[in-house]
This record gives structure tokens, sequence and C-alpha cells, in this order.
């Protein structure tokens, strides 16, 4: 099949980009011109987290938010073309239970791995085959018996997906639908949305589970030219979390976070007792690589077999290990073969919070910067930026803020909120004058969910999709576990600090710039005093959300006025979501979790919500 084929320009015409992703956590953005326009998950329209499929609502979004017709595209890029059809087909991220996945496990990799079998993966998962999607897959399933092999599988998968935009958009120019590397998402999205500084000489790295010809690259920026310069899929890192998580009892490419929560948890003894059992001799970084030193067999079975004996906070404890130290020598091998000391980190691996300390403390990095939610979710973003770099005289606008979602008229909101009073009578309306009256509630311990201008892309709250609680007691952890969030005992809670406050409250000797939740960094002793419900308990360290006035001035100004009368210039901040739901997106999503939770109020925009008592 024949794909488009980009060809420069430089005419005065804006020029107009729309990328998808449709792997793991579907997403479509918009750029116009050099700057990103719009930006969303589709989990957010479906209300089905981590979503798999062609993402038609996010499309659909970002074209009537930028008022922008299909024809005055000129380019339609998908990004990250090579998954696999049948995972697709059954929707296996979003869709599949715990017990599902042991099963693929159990019915499907091992007799396919250890047996030989020839294993039909859609006769095991025939009850979770989904044709009810926008991908034409009853055409899929006609070819697949033609297929020899996965490079036959992933050319018909393409041509798919190329019909299924045809069809949904109705372009008629089948020259202006590109496709472009997952990698060069990755990568782009992290050169630009680091601060410019970055773009005068870094490295960029990327580091993930799975790729299109990679899971780990190398590249190098001179004067905002990336040049990939090493590339490989012999790195599995990623892999090794996604079953250790689900050898752990959780669900894989979704909870690893927790196992990385649950990991400071574990004594040394039973670190070590489950390091030398199955990590101490896993990995060797080289030049700019990282390698397996002997590759297992599976990474389920073999690793359930090694750990048998070993306690589940050991695991994790000793996978948390395994991971800083061989994170930390490729990156110093990195250093030393680039002489480049400022290094940009992106993929699914970056999102590992804890990681970034050690990687900070590298004695040699002068400079770091991970970019936010910098798995899957944010490959269109990078795709809009890759192929309008493309583009001769066109000039590239950083990311300078996430709040690229949705937003609503003051209009929508009171339409909705009479409709929820009409039905529901236990709350109390009011008009909000000042924020002496959201930081009186706090400060009597309320927990109140934030909704407020454009929703944050991605997948951390940034206080316009937020619960929002005073951070001076314990005790507020146990009642946002108790009132809606439902979280596993063990996970903290992150904190927004305003940035006059970082050098009070965060250990951050080389300064690092961490405005979206993307760094954990060890807290200073005032710190631990005044807001421990933000701090993990285990290690003392945090994951804040670092705020400029200028990125969001509202939220900024209520956290001002709450350490005015507090003396903590801080809040502690959450996700506003039940659990099991992905973020609120629309105000309808908001009364939702107020009324099915125990929220004791709802600010929307300039009015406040309050459970009658």
């Amino acid at each position: 099949m024949k794909t488009g084929h980009l060809s420069m320009q430089s005419t005065n015409k804006p020029f107009r980009v729309l990328a998808i992703s449709y792997g793991h956590e579907a997403n479509a953005t918009l750029m116009v011109d050099g700057e990103i326009i719009a930006s969303v998950a589709e989990e957010r329209f479906t209300k089905q987290k981590c979503q798999m499929n062609y993402p038609k609502n996010s499309i659909n979004f970002c074209l009537k938010y930028g008022n922008i017709s299909v024809n005055d595209l000129d380019v339609f890029a998908i990004v990250s073309m090579n998954d696999l059809m049948e995972q697709n087909l059954v929707n296996r991220i979003d869709s599949f239970s715990l017990n599902d996945f042991l099963s693929e496990q159990h019915n499907y990799w091992k007799p396919k791995i250890y047996e030989n079998k020839k294993i039909d993966y859609l006769k095991v998962f025939k009850k979770k085959i989904n044709l009810n999607q926008d991908f034409d897959f009853r055409d899929y399933l006609k070819l697949r018996k033609k297929i020899k092999n996965n490079k036959d599988a992933i050319k018909i998968f393409k041509k798919i997906r190329f019909n299924t935009v045809q069809k949904h958009l109705k372009i008629k120019d089948i020259s202006k639908i590109v496709e472009v590397e997952h990698e060069k998402g990755h990568q782009y999205y992290a050169l630009f949305s680091a601060p410019e500084k970055f773009r005068k000489k870094s490295l960029v790295l990327t580091n993930e589970g799975m790729g299109d010809k990679s899971n780990l690259t190398v590249s190098v920026v001179i004067n905002s030219k990336l040049n990939e310069i090493y590339f490989s899929k012999e790195n599995k890192i990623g892999t090794l979390y996604k079953f250790i998580t689900l050898l752990l009892g959780m669900k894989p490419s979704q909870h690893e976070f927790k196992v990385m929560g649950l990991a400071p948890y574990a004594s040394e003894h039973e670190i070590n007792k489950a390091y030398i059992a199955a990590f101490e001799d896993l990995f060797k970084t080289k030049n700019l690589g990282i390698f397996l030193k002997k590759k297992p067999k599976d990474f389920f079975f073999h690793f359930k077999n090694k750990l048998e004996h070993c306690r589940f906070d050991g695991i994790a404890g000793a996978l948390q290990k395994v991971t800083e130290e061989t994170l930390v020598a490729w990156i110093i091998n990195c250093i030393k073969k680039t002489k480049i000391n400022k290094v940009l980190i992106s993929g699914g691996v970056a999102q590992n919070i804890k990681a970034a300390i050690p990687i900070s403390e590298i004695k040699n990095l002068k400079d770091l910067y991970i970019s936010p939610s910098s798995g899957d979710t944010t490959l269109s973003i990078g795709g809009c930026y890759y192929i309008s770099s493309l583009q001769k005289n066109l000039r590239l606008r950083k990311l300078d803020n996430v709040y690229l979602g949705p937003g609503y008229a003051e209009e929508k909101i009171l339409k909705e909120l009479k409709i929820f009073l009409r039905n529901n009578k236990g709350f109390k309306l009011s008009k909000i004058k000042n924020n002496k009256q959201i930081v009186k509630y706090l400060i009597e311990g309320k927990i109140l969910g934030r909704f407020s201008g454009r929703m944050e892309m991605g997948q951390r709250s940034l206080g316009n999709r937020s619960i929002i609680a005073d951070p001076r007691s314990q005790e507020t952890i146990k009642q946002i576990n108790k009132k809606v969030k439902m979280r596993d005992f063990w996970m903290p809670f992150t904190p927004t600090i305003l940035d006059k406050c970082k050098r009070k409250y965060l250990i951050n000797p080389k300064n690092l710039y961490s405005p979206y939740m993307t760094m954990g960094f060890k807290t200073t002793k005032l710190f631990q005093k005044i807001a421990p419900a933000t701090i993990h308990p285990a290690d003392m360290t945090t994951r804040p959300q670092i705020l400029e006035r200028r990125k969001n001035n509202d939220y900024y100004d209520l956290i001002n006025d709450f350490g005015k009368k507090t003396g903590v210039y801080c809040l502690l901040n959450t996700s506003m979501n039940i659990h099991g739901y992905p973020m609120c997106c629309s105000p309808q999503d908001a009364l939702f979790t107020l009324k099915n939770s125990s929220l004791d109020g709802l600010i929307l925009e300039n009015y406040i919500l309050i459970r009658k008592s």
C-alpha cells in the first residue's frame, strides 16, 4: 500500500496538522502554524480508561475547537502503526480484567511458547471480540487467513487504519494521510515540551515497552535539529515492569505506578532476597544500549518461578532497584559517549517518578527534564511537532501548558447545575465571590472537586480537573480514600506547590524544572512537618506540581490565599474521578463524581455546590 508523502511547503497559508494515535491510550492533537491548539485522549469521552479504539471523539473535538474543516487540513498523521491487530480487535488494554490478562498467559502464551502449539488468539478470546468499532475489522477477518507473518499483518492493519480515517473524515486526497513512527512521537514531544534551553544542545532519550522499530532511542539535539544516533529493541525494562505488575495481581500497562508506590515500603532484607533471586544478573548496559544478559523464555512464568518464595513488597522493591540501577548506568553511558550533559527523557519508562531521583543525582548530569505524561497518550502531540518540523520557515512554539482539552461556557455549566439540583436535594449552591470562601472550606477539612477552564491533557490533574484538600494532616488521606478515591492504602497523594516556595519545600540542588508532576523529589524537614498528606511516608519523597502563576493564574491565587491564611503554600491535588473512571472532562462528569462519591463539595467555575450535613 502506498502511503501519503509529505511535501515541503513555504506558502503564506496556515499549516494545519491533525495527528492521532490509536494503540494504547488513543488520542488526537491539532496544531496550527507550529502551535498546539487542542489535545485530548479518547478515554475522556468514552469513560473507558486507556481506550484503544480509533479516537473519533477526540478528532471531532480538535476540529471543532480549532474551527477547522477536514478540507483545511494539510496533513493527517497516524502515529504508531505496528500494533498487533488481534489485540486491538479485542480491545485488550481497556477491556481486559485481571483474570483476562492471566488467562492470556496460561491459555495463549504458555502453550505457544512452552508446548509449541499453534494457538489462534481470536479463538482464545472470541467472547471479547467487538466488531462494533470504527475499524473495518470484518475486512481483516477475511484477509487474516492469507497472513504468513507479522509483516503481512502490519501491512493489512495499516490499510485498514487508512481506510478508517478516509471513511470517517471523507478525505479525498489520500496523500494527506501519512504515518509517523512511534519513536518520533516520543522524541519530538520530549524536545518541544521542554524549556527552550534544551533545544540548543541536549540528549533526547526514549525508553518504553514497545514501539514500532525500537523501544529505546538516543538522539542528539543541536539548535533544535534532532538526530537519532542509536535505536534498539533489546531494551526490556518496560516489559519486565509490566509482567511483574501482573505477577503482583495488578493490571499490566495500567498499574505499574502502584508497584512503584509499593516499593519503598519493603525492608532491605526482602528487597535483597527478591533482587538476588531474579534481578541481580539480569541487565547490562553497553555503549548506548540496554541488554539482557540472558534472555528468559518468557517474562511471566520465568519470573513467577524465580520469585515464588519472595514477599510481594520485596518483589516491588527489587524491581524498582534494578530499574533505577539500569537507567542510571545507561544515562551515564549516554552522557559519556556523547559528551552532552543536558538530558530529556520520554516514553513509558520515563513515567517512573522514583527513578528520576537517582537519575537527577548523576554527577555529570547538568540538567534534566521529563516530559509531562510521557507515555502513549502524548504521541499525537509529538507527531504534530515532527510533521511541522519538516516545513520550511515554520516556527515551532514550545508546549508551554497542558490545558488543551475541552472548556465549557457558563451557560452550559448553569444548565447542568439546574438539572442536577432538580434531581438531587442534598446540596447548597452559591456563587463564589472570592477565594476566602473556598479557603474556609478547605481549612475546615472539606474535600472539594475543582472544575475550571480547559481540561488538562495527559494523566496528571493539574488544578483544572482536580480534587483539592488541606495537606497538613494525614487524616486528609483517609478522608479522600473513604469519600471518593478508594486507592490502595500504600499509594501517596501529591501536592501543588507554588514556585516561590520550592526551595523551602524540596531538595533540588540542580534546580530542575518540574511543573507537571513528572519527577520525584526528596523533601525538606519543613515540608515533612507542614504537608504530611502529600509525602510518601516510607521514603519522604513527593511528586509535586511546581506551579508558576503564568500557567494557571486562578489556581495559583487560590493556593496563595490558602498560604496567607495557613502559612502553607501548597494544596493536596489528585485527579477528579471515581476509582476505575478516567479523569472528569465535562460538567456532567464532575457532577456524576459528586453524586456517586462522598465529596464534600464541587467548584464549577464561579459556582460551588456544598453537600448539606
